[in-house]
């Protein structure tokens, strides 16, 4: 868990996520989402996820901009991360 945690706390120099995505991501992270997804495969599921984030759940990240963290949106993003990490399983 702790080195799946230092891989989504790093971000490219030119282009840092914004707060509503590093909220999102974090909080995956601290609830141990990540585990099933191997450590050299956590950037690349970040990016699918916070795509996704985007395209399915963009009313989420608007919400987590405000500062709102919701019961139905956690229960969201992590139903999402769920669905993703099936893909990266070992």
């Amino acid at each position: 868990k702790g080195r799946r945690n230092v891989e989504i706390l790093k971000q490219a120099q030119y282009a840092p996520a914004s707060v509503e995505k590093q909220v999102a991501i974090i909080y995956l992270g601290t609830k141990g989402l990540l585990q099933d997804v191997p450590v050299e495969k956590v950037k690349e599921f970040e990016e699918n996820f916070l795509n996704t984030m985007e395209t399915q759940a963009a009313d989420v990240l608007a919400n987590f901009k405000k500062g709102k963290l919701e019961a139905a949106d956690l229960a969201k993003v992590e139903q999402l991360a769920k669905e993703l990490t099936a893909k990266y399983k070992k």
